[in-house]
């Protein structure tokens, strides 16, 4: 791990995954940033977008408007590597789904700080704080190898 003065570095291999420290994370992978009085905008992680590589497919099973549990199934993403479903890492009323990213999700995996996936009226329950995120990260790097790896 690496930091500057404005992200901390999680060495993925040959690969890198930048975390930026004014964002809060979650264990499933997506950042949270406040985007307005008790809104949240929500998107996948640099960790997440380098896991399922070159996005090309988001197909959501919620829509603006409807109230979302935390940890129900958002929809699912699809990528060159894997099609995965996606969880909602908050509870929350959805009120906006960035249509950008629905029409080229490859924009979330080539900057994924930059395109935000989905906006809640509420406030993420469970964060961490950069520092934890990379210390999740590390724990179970080894794990996620052997998954890649296909020996889990």
């Amino acid at each position: 791990m690496q930091s500057d003065c404005d992200r901390f570095i999680f060495e993925m291999g040959l690969y890198k995954a930048s975390i930026p420290k004014g964002l809060l994370y979650s264990e499933i992978h997506f950042w949270f940033q406040p985007s307005g009085p008790s809104r949240t905008r929500i998107g996948l992680t640099s960790y997440a977008a380098r896991l399922l590589t070159d996005l090309f497919r988001i197909d959501w099973k919620v829509y603006a408007g409807e109230q979302v549990q935390a940890e129900q199934c958002l929809g699912e993403v699809e990528s060159t590597k894997a099609a995965s479903e996606l969880y909602s890492p908050m509870s929350g009323k959805l009120v906006d789904i960035n249509a950008a990213a629905v029409n080229d999700p490859s924009i979330v995996s080539l900057q994924p700080y930059e395109n935000w996936l989905l906006e809640f009226e509420g406030v993420p329950e469970r964060v961490m704080q950069p520092q934890e995120y990379i210390d999740f990260l590390a724990a179970g790097w080894e794990e996620t190898v052997k998954m890649l790896k296909g020996q889990v």
